[in-house]
């Protein structure tokens, strides 16, 4: 277990010593919840093709494309919403489109 917190602090400290990413000139998309679902939903889609590919032993090229589109997605909401990115925020969107549906 000793082991496996030194590996921790090591990978903790290495990522603490990485530059940060520069803030890009982005577009704010209109909904940032129906684009975290938009790409959620693209990203699984496109890894389940990858992995069914995969145990088919051949390759996919729309599943590996659509599964860089939804982490191209991802990584706009993210650009946009630096600070209120997160775990809990891809649920959180999933409950909002439900909420907007039953309203």
């Amino acid at each position: 277990m000793d082991g496996l917190a030194a590996l921790w602090t090591r990978l903790r400290a290495g990522w603490a010593d990485l530059p940060s990413i520069p803030d890009l000139p982005l577009p704010h998309p209109g909904d940032l919840d129906v684009l975290i679902v938009i790409a959620t939903v693209v990203t699984m889609l496109g890894i389940m093709g990858v992995v069914t590919a995969w145990v088919d032993r051949r390759v996919s090229a729309k599943s590996l494309l659509a599964t860089l589109v939804g982490i191209a997605l991802f990584f706009w909401v993210w650009e946009v919403d630096r600070d209120g990115f997160g775990p809990i925020r891809i649920p959180e969107a999933f409950i909002e489109m439900v909420a907007r549906v039953i309203r």
